[in-house]
């Protein structure tokens, strides 16, 4: 497949019906925690109960993700992805209808199957579209999730205040995946191979990359990345309104915020990895800027405080540094993409399914403990980014002609391809 080819019609139609996924994914990822309330009524339990329903999409992933990787890279990225939106259509329509807490759990380890499926597929195939800006393209992944994100608290808050049932948040976006599933069926997914010319043209291994040092080093950095914003994501509303004095409506708005933030740093980054920056790094720039102000949001919260530091976390700890994540470790392990995303991911599933069983628990000691543990996430996020970028130059030569920002200090092994 040529680079050329990756723009052609059929394979810009699969692309659109992942970047659609991907928005609809981001709807799913917060719909349990924006019905807290509704749903804590309705299953007769509490904002601990919703966290332990929640922990079920990470139960998820984590006991499907490595599946899909080998189907994946066995099978073609399409029939993955296809199943993982079945499942999703399935979520949305039938946590409505649950008639109590297990059967919502049962759907809620489904939506944690979905994910698994979507980005076994989808990381993968958006890689072999754009092979020489993969990290472009799976980055604008973030922005998709971070539109769902986005809008969705604004449809949670107008139904609140207008009285409407809470379902209609969760059958909407049903209906929508429905259209995506139809999309997709009509599309056409490039190979998984890549052209030697192209091949040529991105950065060469100088030395074997250590599965022990940088690939413990990425997966560590995923799940604290991962980590840093699904707490804020969950609790920041919660948080808001016990330490702020929010109104629950407008504490909901924080994580519109906090996607308006990751859109900003999305589309910033889109822009500069393509000829700038490399992702390696966006990740060290990004966490560090997240240890910060999650410090911030500790130490003064306030409405203000807590509305642009969940601007800021969506920026720095949100946008998009997971996805870059998966692009740079893909580059150390090239040979099986969607078994390096699976494993990546996997760790991430650990955490999606610990993560609400922990702050479920923090919560009621007290809230602001669960926003100390989000300024130890995004700490260890830091370090293992750094080793991360160390590495990157210790494995990688560069062309002489690709040299970005600072590399040419960095990299010692620049070719002159």
């Amino acid at each position: 497949m040529s680079q050329n080819k990756a723009f052609n019609a059929p394979f810009l139609l699969a692309v659109v019906g992942i970047y659609l996924s991907y928005f609809l994914h981001g709807v799913s990822v917060i719909t349990l925690a924006q019905n807290m309330t509704s749903l804590a009524e309705k299953f007769g339990t509490d904002n601990a109960g919703i966290a332990y329903l929640i922990s079920g999409i990470g139960l998820g992933r984590l006991v499907s993700i490595l599946f899909f990787g080998v189907i994946s890279d066995k099978f073609g990225r399409r029939s993955v992805i296809l199943l993982g939106v079945s499942l999703y259509i399935l979520f949305f329509f039938g946590i409505p209808a649950s008639p109590n807490l297990i059967v919502a759990f049962g759907l809620a380890v489904c939506v944690g199957v979905a994910n698994a499926a979507l980005d076994t597929g989808g990381y993968p195939a958006l890689m072999e579209c754009y092979p020489k800006t993969s990290g472009s393209a799976v980055i604008l992944l973030k922005a998709m999730i971070s539109f769902g994100q986005m809008l969705y608290p604004m449809l949670v808050s107008y139904l609140l205040l207008s009285h409407i049932w809470y379902g209609y948040a969760m059958i909407i976006p049903g209906v929508l995946f429905v259209l995506v599933s139809l999309l997709l069926l009509k599309s056409k997914f490039p190979s998984q191979l890549v052209d030697a010319a192209i091949a040529k043209e991105l950065p060469q291994m100088n030395s074997k990359p250590l599965a022990w040092l940088e690939g413990v080093a990425s997966i560590i950095f995923g799940v604290a990345a991962f980590s840093t914003f699904y707490v804020i994501v969950v609790w920041m509303p919660q948080y808001a309104m016990a330490f702020a004095g929010m109104a629950e409506a407008d504490a909901l708005k924080t994580i519109s915020y906090y996607s308006m933030g990751s859109l900003v740093c999305v589309f910033i980054f889109a822009l500069l990895l393509k000829s700038m920056v490399r992702p390696v790094w966006a990740n060290v720039f990004n966490t560090g800027v997240s240890v910060i102000t999650a410090t911030i949001i500790y130490l003064y919260p306030s409405p203000l405080v807590c509305n642009v530091g969940a601007f800021i976390i969506g920026f720095s700890a949100a946008g998009g540094i997971l996805q870059l994540g998966v692009s740079v470790m893909s580059e150390f392990f090239p040979k099986s993409k969607a078994k390096v995303t699976s494993v990546y991911m996997m760790m991430g599933g650990l955490a999606n399914f610990l993560i609400p069983l922990i702050t479920g628990y923090l919560s009621k000691i007290g809230l602001q403990h669960i926003i100390l543990l989000d300024i130890a996430f995004a700490l260890l996020a830091f370090v293992t980014a750094i080793v991360v970028f160390i590495r990157y130059y210790k494995v990688f030569k560069i062309p002489r002609s690709d040299l970005r920002f600072g590399e040419s200090f960095f990299n010692n092994n620049a070719t002159t391809i």
